[in-house]
C-alpha cells in the first residue's frame, strides 16, 4: 500500500468501525463502459458532475488488519473536478496529534466508471492513482473506490456537492449512497 494509505491507517486505528465487508465494485457495461478516455467531460456525465464536492466519508480496508473497514470520523475538505480535466484536492483527516492535510492539484481522466488522478509530487515526479467512481445526480453525491490492491485493500470516499451537505444521505461501505436517513 502507498505511504498515504499507511499514514491514514495509523491515524485511524483507534477508531472502531462496525461495517460489513464487500466485494470489489462491478464494472459497468454498455455505452457507459465504452466511453472514450477523456479529460473532463466524459460521455454520459451531466454538467452537474463537474464542480466542487465536500468529503463526508472515508473508509480504509486493509485485510492485513482485519476484514472490517476503518471508518475515519471527521473527514473534511473539498475536491474540485473541472470540466477540462483539472482537479484540486484539499483533504483533511483528523489524527491523534492534529489534522493531516493532503493537498493535490493535477489532471484526471475518465474511462467508463474508472477515474484516474495524476499530480506532481514534491520531488517533481508524476504520481498516478485511481479506481472506480459512481455519481448520483438525485443524491448530489460522488463515491470513489481508490487504490485497490490484489489483497482487497482499498479506500472508499463519499463526497457531496458543496452546498448540499444538509441533505440527508447514507453512504454504504461499498460507496453506494441512498437519500434519506
Amino acid at each position: 500500500m502507498n505511504k498515504l494509505f499507511c499514514v491514514l491507517l495509523l491515524a485511524t486505528m483507534s477508531e472502531a468501525a462496525h461495517c460489513q465487508t464487500i466485494a470489489p465494485p462491478k464494472k459497468l457495461t454498455g455505452a457507459t463502459a465504452s466511453a472514450a478516455s477523456q479529460p473532463g467531460r466524459a460521455t454520459g456525465l451531466p454538467p452537474k458532475f463537474f464542480g466542487t464536492y465536500t468529503y463526508t466519508v472515508y473508509l480504509v480496508y486493509d485485510p492485513a488488519y482485519g476484514q472490517k473497514p476503518t471508518n475515519t470520523r471527521g473527514v473534511g475538505g473539498t475536491l474540485t473536478l473541472g470540466a477540462a480535466g483539472s482537479y484540486e484536492k484539499k483533504l483533511q483527516i483528523p489524527g491523534p496529534y492534529g489534522s493531516y492535510h493532503f493537498d493535490e492539484t493535477g489532471r484526471y481522466t475518465i474511462k467508463g466508471q474508472n477515474i484516474e488522478f495524476t499530480y506532481t509530487n514534491s520531488k517533481g515526479k508524476p504520481v498516478t492513482y485511481g479506481g472506480t467512481f459512481s455519481y448520483s445526480e438525485p443524491a448530489l453525491s460522488l463515491s470513489m473506490i481508490l487504490n485497490q490492491d490484489a489483497n482487497g485493500g482499498r479506500e472508499v470516499f463519499g463526497l457531496v456537492v458543496k452546498g448540499s451537505e444538509s441533505v440527508k444521505r447514507t453512504f454504504n461501505d461499498d460507496g453506494t449512497v441512498k437519500l434519506g436517513s
